[in-house]
């Protein structure tokens, strides 16, 4: 049985990384076109192709499994979000026909915000949409960045360039990852064990200092 705590929207939105980095007053705007915490019991379908769930959703309690059916009924398991996972940002933007379906592996709490009420947002609110285009921007220019490293560079050396970009970025030595290690190591193209590996040796080679997700960048 799920319990109800004191519960943010603001905070649960902010763990998209489309709207990780907007303003306060922002985030607050885009808490009005969201809903929260709908509850969904072990094995219930939180979505399936055309049921007109067109959007993102946060799992804010529980976990849940997304996976496909080919035409004679055999499932794959595409990914299992669990607590704080973030799926279908990109519904927000394209009308697509989303052939997945999402089940509750646990009792769940969810939270959504619908396509056409943030597209309705947009129109009415541009200085949300000048800065998410803004977002969109910086994030292709880091893309293009992280390709000329892949291209480049070995695991290691990508690593320490992405941690001192990084440092450069939030304007101290000492650096939080904002993304999960396995997402980290698939954008530096990369497995998460060599990942955790070669950061085991920069701080071996005493170039970085580890402390959880925080790391001090030494030289």
């Amino acid at each position: 049985m799920i319990f109800m705590q004191k519960h943010s929207p603001v905070a649960c939105l902010s763990k998209a990384a489309l709207f990780s980095d907007l303003p306060q007053n922002l985030k607050e705007k885009l808490a009005t076109v969201s809903t929260h915490q709908q509850r969904f019991p072990k094995g219930s379908i939180i979505h399936q192709p055309a049921d007109g769930k067109n959007g993102m959703i946060v799992i804010d309690r529980g976990k849940a499994k997304v996976y496909s059916l080919s035409s004679d009924g055999k499932e794959t398991v595409l990914v299992i979000l669990k607590k704080g996972d973030i799926e279908g940002q990109q519904n927000l933007f394209i009308s697509s026909n989303n052939e997945n379906f999402i089940e509750a592996l646990d009792d769940t709490l969810v939270c959504s915000i619908n396509r056409m009420d943030f597209q309705q947002l947009l129109e009415k609110t541009p200085d949300l949409a000048v800065k998410l285009l803004n977002n969109f921007g910086e994030k292709l220019v880091e893309l293009q960045h992280n390709t000329v490293l892949r291209n480049t560079l070995d695991a290691k050396e990508r690593i320490m360039s992405y941690l001192q970009d990084l440092s450069v970025k939030q304007g101290r030595s000492t650096v939080k990852l904002q993304m999960k290690k396995k997402d980290l190591a698939s954008l530096l193209g990369t497995t998460p064990e060599t990942f955790s590996r070669k950061l085991k040796e920069l701080e071996q080679e005493k170039r970085i200092a580890t402390a959880g997700k925080a790391i001090t960048i030494l030289n």
